[in-house]
């Protein structure tokens, strides 16, 4: 639990709580109004309290890889939300439409879990420019996905996407597509022939072996550790991209004519 003497250090601007049994978050964090970064990961959080709605100075909420199944309807009332961290939770279906209000997030990221979709407030969130709904049970993406058109980073791996829309060519800043191709039977030819900068990277997935225990727990939290393992693999995949970009364009010419 979280000691009592907390309430009384309201002046606190982090909090950063991870490794730890805890599974419920107090009702008098809504005293916390100068909260900017809350970092509650790997816990055993099973909710998030209606209190949360009265951190109007968030900017930070990361609470990864618990055991949350939903978010509350206040969390739209966190304004100046910037960063919404929701991965590994592996149960979380939807999110309210309340959350539609956060028009100041940039990145959102709801990796390892149950959605079916990518949820509608997600895509009115205008600033949106990193969205990771890897390892979910999307089958198609929404033909107004275009309407993200800040959004430079999409994650679409391991999933059961069986096509791309055609709309992902009218997202101006795009750069980088991660989706796995095991189950796709169609990619557009304007995606492919695209002069908007977009990269493109398919991603074969190794099959996963069924795990035979007795104790459900046992399993979930061997798939936690698997995709977290994942998720880090894939950011320094992602930070090596970038590196590459930035780097001198003589010395990119250089290693194209070595490769050829």
């Amino acid at each position: 639990d979280f000691p009592d003497s907390l309430k009384e250090q309201i002046y606190l601007k982090e909090w950063h709580v991870y490794n730890t049994l805890i599974q419920t978050i107090p009702a008098y964090i809504a005293l916390f109004q100068d909260l900017r970064v809350l970092d509650l990961s790997k816990n055993q959080i099973n909710h998030l309290p209606v209190e949360i709605g009265c951190l109007k100075n968030l900017k930070v909420l990361n609470v990864s890889f618990n055991n949350l199944k939903s978010v509350p309807p206040e969390l739209g009332d966190c304004v100046n939300l910037e960063k919404l961290d929701l991965s590994g939770n592996m149960e979380i279906t939807e999110l309210p439409f309340e959350l539609s209000n956060l028009k100041q997030v940039t990145v959102v990221d709801v990796s390892a879990n149950k959605f079916h979709s990518i949820p509608i407030c997600v895509l009115r969130m205008s600033n949106l420019q990193w969205l990771d709904v890897s390892s979910n049970n999307l089958k198609d993406l929404p033909e107004d996905i275009d309407r993200l058109d800040q959004l430079q980073t999409l994650l679409l791996q391991k999933n059961k996407l069986t096509y791309l829309p055609r709309a992902l060519v009218n997202m101006p800043k795009l750069s980088l597509l991660v989706v796995s191709g095991d189950d796709l039977v169609e990619i557009p030819t304007a995606i492919c022939e695209s002069t908007t900068g977009l990269k493109f990277v398919s991603l074969k997935d190794s099959p996963v072996e069924t795990i035979v225990c007795e104790d459900t727990e046992e399993i979930i939290e061997s798939e936690r550790e698997r995709e977290q393992f994942e998720k880090e693999f894939m950011k320094a995949y992602i930070e090596d991209l970038k590196e590459r970009d930035s780097t001198p364009s003589y010395t990119t010419k250089v290693l194209l004519s070595l490769q050829l």
